[in-house]
């Protein structure tokens, strides 16, 4: 699902900046493992970068603070690199089977917690190689990767790891 989302991404950050990826926001075509793909959907908050270096939210706009990354919380500026890090947030709620980022935190409080540094944890489900590529999708600007290497990552990850039987995630 991660190399789908990523491949996608790629294509996507030539020219867009999608500002919104998230679970929520892909479509998957079948329950069966081996012919699914996924793909992303819900271009409501995409903006071509070629109009500007980038996006800034005007007004109160209804923004997914749970997936942004800090300079678009603090500064309302979207590049493909916080699309980095909302793909990492992605990886993220894969990996956790569904939940939802930063779990009884307000909105006041992720904001908080991801500018003073705060990131989510790896998940149960999580491969460690993995979570070290979702930490990186949530460094500072300068160091994020592009989609290209996350997706190069992936790959050599899926290549190289066993399926596994999931842990179920307690729901209570």
């Amino acid at each position: 699902m991660c190399e789908d989302v990523a491949r996608g991404c790629c294509y996507l950050e030539v020219r867009f900046v999608h500002r919104d990826l998230a679970c929520r926001n892909c479509l998957v075509s079948s329950r069966n493992r081996e012919n699914r793909v996924i793909k992303i959907g819900d271009f409501g908050l995409a903006r071509d970068i070629y109009k500007d270096d980038y996006y800034r939210g005007k007004g109160k706009e209804l923004l997914p603070v749970r997936w942004m990354a800090p300079e678009s919380l603090i500064f309302g500026t979207f590049t493909s690199q916080s699309d980095v890090w909302s793909f990492g947030v992605l990886m993220w709620e894969i990996t956790s089977l569904g939940e939802q980022p930063y779990i009884g935190k307000s909105i006041e409080e992720v904001i908080n917690y991801v500018r003073d540094g705060g990131r989510l944890s790896m998940t149960l489900n999580c491969p460690s190689i993995l979570y070290q590529l979702m930490l990186r999708c949530w460094s500072t600007v300068d160091a994020r990767p592009n989609f290209k290497f996350c997706l190069k990552n992936i790959i050599a990850l899926r290549k190289n790891i066993e399926d596994a039987l999931l842990s179920p995630v307690d729901t209570i």
